[in-house]
């Protein structure tokens, strides 16, 4: 794993949300899409229409790529996820 991926794999939803240059926010979960030298990043946090607590880490992270809109909305990065055999994410807060 690259320094870059392991800064954001680290980052909390505070710090990343300061980061952002977009929101992708649906009723499972929310993606902040970061830039920096290497392309843009997005970070997944599942906590469903809940905002995720500021000191959370991303579930899932996408990256470095050239072109953002490419990202995937939160649902469909979960529903993938579970397909693929990765932990299934409950809500956190409730």
């Amino acid at each position: 794993m690259s320094t870059a991926a392991r800064e954001y794999d680290e980052l909390t939803y505070q710090e990343a949300r300061s980061r952002a240059l977009r929101q992708m926010v649906d009723g499972y979960g929310e993606a902040l899409v970061l830039q920096d030298e290497h392309g843009y990043w997005a970070l997944y946090y599942f906590y469903w229409s809940q905002e995720p607590p500021p000191g959370a880490k991303p579930h899932w992270m996408e990256g470095p790529v050239q072109d953002p809109d490419g990202f995937r909305p939160p649902y469909a990065v979960k529903t993938w996820m579970e397909g693929n055999g990765y932990e299934t994410f409950q809500n956190d807060l409730d």
